[in-house]
């Protein structure tokens, strides 16, 4: 038995399991009553999926055990034949009852040109019960299609070597080669609570926000679904009866995708899986495909692999279908993929590995911050809701071409560029962006990003003002800097996006500029560049004071002190006088005034 999870399942199952390696079904049968008895007797005692693999003549080759929802079909000997289909039967045990073949169940068979898979429901209140998935060709395409038996004798008179024959005639005749071509498509059924006391963003545009996410990670959104709950349910997520509601949805609308808006745990997912037969994931899953599509550095990839340990770590005894058969798709890709069946013990040194390179990058950075401010080299870091336009903003102050585009976390890496020379001397950093219902650990895996706004001299919090729900995203961002130890840095209101607004809007808000400027509140548009000269001026202000002249009485003797004068690019006007060189200079709070204190004059 290879890959067998064994934690927690006595040697005794484990070999009587093992010694039908070998073993030929009676009278060439698909499946015996001998087979059958282990395969459910193992099934109750262990609350597992069972599952045997066995060749075209029915030779049982592969068995394996899973979990409660899941159970990895394959291994090295099970090649991809493109000319025919491959010589595997597979059939495995579903605990609860539920012989239904999932949309996971026909993507691996797909995926790996299986004859045929079936699915055993075992449960001790209800008969024993069976489907079988099978090749279908139908108006020159092929898919697997599904029949349903309630004995085991109805199940052995299937005719399959008849939908063996057309399919493999037709993976032979098919120029375009299409059975060959993985369909990837995610088609996500949404599903979210209104709970009392929801702090946040409304639930319309959690949703919303849900939709674009997963169309950000490559799914498509055919459905949603939303509940009024006054708790989520502890099993399903949604109640019973909406439960069902999501079947009907699920078989109605070809979904092989659902999506909780809030956070699940493993008992959850495996519940939602079992009693639908579809891939479910969450928010913060999304979330973390997003990263792992987005991270391009080296210290952004490991903070993604960080996370995505750790939330591994917290879901390991049921990540259900989405960590099983298929491996592919929405919440298994990025640097952190690992092997499916990796253990905690496995996790935690991953994770202690993680940390230890993240911790070494974080001392780099910390060192470089510590010579920037030795160096009295002012930071200003941009933070703010996602898709806000920071890096827009970002290139309109700094000259660059960082990437920007219309979707959700597209800036996952921290970038530090210098400010537009000709408008001051200081750093510009542009960071992830915040979202709502962003779990704890996540932000804490992401500290070496977010430690660009930690060390800030002055934070620009940009808020979309055209989303009519920016208050609460503005709540958000200013929770999440709470959570990293920066409530309290200096702040400069940026409401953007004022071109999306109606010109009558527009306008007044760019006569409010002329009032918001002691405030700290600013309306532009970074992508118009409207009111970017503003915005350069109350940096300059907040930075290094505002600017005011003084007078300097400099004797002819003195020429080093005149040379500092004109070194630091503060000398506005020279009046020769008796007594020596009278210098106005422009001067602001960084000003070290004190090297000059003996030379001020206060009347001229």
């Amino acid at each position: 038995m290879a890959d067998n999870n064994k934690s927690g399942i006595r040697q005794s199952y484990i070999k009587e399991l093992d010694d039908l390696i070998g073993y030929e079904m009676e009278n060439q049968a698909l499946l015996d009553d001998y087979v059958l008895e282990i395969m459910k007797r193992l099934t109750l005692l262990t609350k597992r999926e069972v599952l045997i693999c066995t060749n075209d003549k029915n030779r049982v080759q592969w068995v394996n055990i899973g979990d409660a929802a899941t159970v990895n079909i394959g291994n090295a000997e099970m090649l991809y034949h493109v000319k025919s289909l491959n010589k595997y039967r597979v059939i495995h045990t579903h605990p609860g009852g539920n012989p239904q073949l999932s949309a996971e169940d026909f993507s691996a068979a797909k995926k790996q040109n299986l004859q045929c898979i079936i699915a055993i429901g075992v449960d001790e209140k209800i008969p024993v019960s069976f489907s079988i998935g099978v090749p279908v060709v139908e108006e020159a395409t092929m898919e697997y299609g599904q029949a349903r038996f309630k004995t085991l004798k109805e199940l052995n008179k299937f005719p399959l070597e008849h939908y063996i024959l057309l399919a493999d005639r037709f993976i032979k005749d098919d120029p375009n080669n299409r059975f060959d071509a993985e369909d990837e498509e995610e088609r996500a059924l949404l599903i979210g609570l209104d709970l009392p006391g929801n702090k946040g963003v409304e639930l319309v545009d959690s949703m919303e926000e849900l939709q674009q996410l997963v169309k950000t990670a490559g799914g498509t959104v055919l459905e949603q679904v939303c509940q009024a709950r006054s708790q989520i349910d502890t099993t399903f997520y949604v109640g019973k009866g909406k439960l069902q509601e999501l079947i009907k949805v699920i078989q109605n609308n070809d979904i092989n995708l659902i999506v909780a808006n809030d956070e699940l745990n493993s008992r959850q997912i495996a519940n939602i899986e079992a009693a639908t037969g579809t891939k479910t994931v969450d928010r913060t899953t999304i979330i973390l495909d997003i990263f792992a599509r987005h991270a391009k550095t080296k210290e952004g990839k490991l903070q993604v692999e960080l996370a995505q340990q750790k939330y591994r770590m917290s879901h390991l005894k049921g990540l259900g279908i989405v960590m099983s058969r298929t491996g592919g798709g929405i919440g298994t890709r990025g640097p952190g993929e690992k092997k499916l069946e990796t253990d905690r013990r496995h996790i935690r040194k991953q994770l202690e590995e993680l940390e230890a390179r993240i911790e070494r990058i974080n001392k780099s950075n910390q060192l470089n911050a510590v010579q920037r401010e030795k160096n009295k080299i002012k930071t200003v870091g941009l933070i703010g809701y996602t898709n806000s336009g920071k890096s827009t903003l970002f290139n309109q102050l700094t000259q660059s071409e960082v990437v920007t585009k219309d979707g959700l976390f597209i800036t996952l890496d921290s970038t530090l560029r210098k400010v537009d020379p000709e408008q001051g001397d200081y750093l510009v950093s542009d960071t992830v962006g915040f979202i709502d219902k962003l779990p704890h650990d996540l932000i804490k895996a992401f500290k070496t990003t977010l430690m660009e706004v930690e060390t800030a001299d002055l934070l620009l919090h940009v808020v979309d003002v055209s989303n009519h729900n920016y208050q609460a995203q503005i709540a958000v961002v200013n929770q999440v800097l709470a959570d990293i130890g920066a409530g309290n840095k200096k702040v400069i209101m940026i409401y953007n996006k004022i071109d999306k607004l109606t010109p009558e809007d527009r306008q007044d808000y760019v006569l409010k500029n002329q009032q918001a400027v002691e405030a700290l509140t600013l309306y532009l548009s970074a992508k118009e560049g409207l009111g970017i000269e503003l915005l350069f001026e109350t940096i300059s202000r907040v930075l290094i004071g505002e600017k005011r002249q003084i007078n300097l009485l400099i004797p002819y003797d003195d020429n080093k002190a005149l040379a500092q004068l004109h070194e630091m690019k503060v000398v506005v006007e020279i009046d020769y006088q008796a007594e020596g060189n009278l210098v106005t200079i422009e001067m602001t709070d960084d000003f070290p005034i004190h090297l000059f204190a003996k030379y001020q004059v206060t009347e001229v």
